[in-house]
């Protein structure tokens, strides 16, 4: 169990239990179900890897658990300060060999940390109470090794749920990637499935949404209808402030029937003022409201 801990306050008991009651107040949901009916100091040990003192707590049910200072990887591989640099190389494809060469230790160091970044589950180590109904979701898309990966992400209640890479961005590909997600929600509630999904409106993601949880609702990101309208209208000047200011006026509308008013003068404003690529973009947007 990953902790907030100090080295000086796991040495000193007392003020390592108020550190830890302090830590479960403000985080319960990064505990476990029973740490709330109290605990027990168990016992301690010096890492043999690192060096640094680790204690155990016992919980009323006889389970006991390891608090590492948060200065250290998990597994007490290396410590994240030595660390942190070589794993954020690898984002621009630095090879493991050169990183060996630089920061010492060996090739099979490095590969063995950034494997090791996907081995916890996000969701069952960020949410276990009140698992989001709404999600969003999208494809970041990473060049990693010259080659471009596509990351499923997956977001909800203020987490990120999900980060999967996808060999490629079909449906099938996606649908196992954002599968992930799917099995890990369910380690934490069997029965979980959201009641919506909000995409870009990319019908790979849309299909492999619904593939996984066939109730679920999608809506379309308004955000990216911004995007394309605000690409092809941004040499308006005035116009263009005045058009941003209408699209996101019927965004904030306050109920369904607001916002389907509001779509419906934004799409009488535009017939008179706007013309062109930049009139069908905004009268795309304003067809979709459904779907949003």
């Amino acid at each position: 169990m990953a902790s907030f801990f100090r080295q000086s306050r796991v040495n000193n008991s007392q003020e390592f239990r108020r550190t830890l009651d302090e830590a479960f107040r403000q985080a319960p949901e990064l505990f476990p179900n029973d740490f709330a009916f109290g605990y027990q100091l168990k016992d301690d040990r010096v890492s043999a890897k690192q060096r640094i003192r680790i204690r155990r707590i016992i919980l009323k049910d006889g389970t006991a658990y390891s608090i590492r200072p948060s200065f250290l990887m998990p597994y007490l591989t290396a410590r994240t300060a030595e660390v942190e640099a070589p794993l954020f190389l690898r984002k621009f494809g630095v090879p493991f060999w050169a990183l060996a060469r630089v920061f010492g230790r060996d090739p099979m160091f490095s590969y063995r940390l950034e494997c090791a970044l996907g081995r916890a589950s996000i969701v069952g180590t960020t949410v276990k109470v009140d698992r989001p109904e709404h999600l969003a979701a999208d494809e970041h898309h990473q060049t990693r090794d010259g080659q471009k990966t596509s990351i499923a992400t997956t977001v909800g209640g203020g987490c990120c749920l999900g980060a999967e890479p996808a060999d490629a961005a079909g449906a099938e590909d996606l649908k196992a990637a954002y599968g992930v997600f799917r099995e890990e929600a369910r380690d934490v509630a069997a029965d979980y499935a959201p009641t919506t999904v909000n995409t870009d409106g990319w019908k790979g993601t849309r299909a492999a949404w619904k593939a996984l949880f066939p109730k679920v609702v999608l809506l379309l990101c308004f955000l990216h209808g911004w995007l394309k309208i605000r690409d092809r209208a941004k040499h308006l000047g005035d116009q263009f402030r005045e058009l941003g200011r209408r699209v996101w006026g019927a965004f904030r509308a306050p109920n369904r029937r607001s916002f389907a008013q509001r779509l419906r003068r934004l799409r009488e404003w535009a017939d008179r003022q706007l013309s062109g690529v930049v009139l069908e973009t905004v009268s795309d947007l304003c067809a979709q409201r459904s779907r949003c």
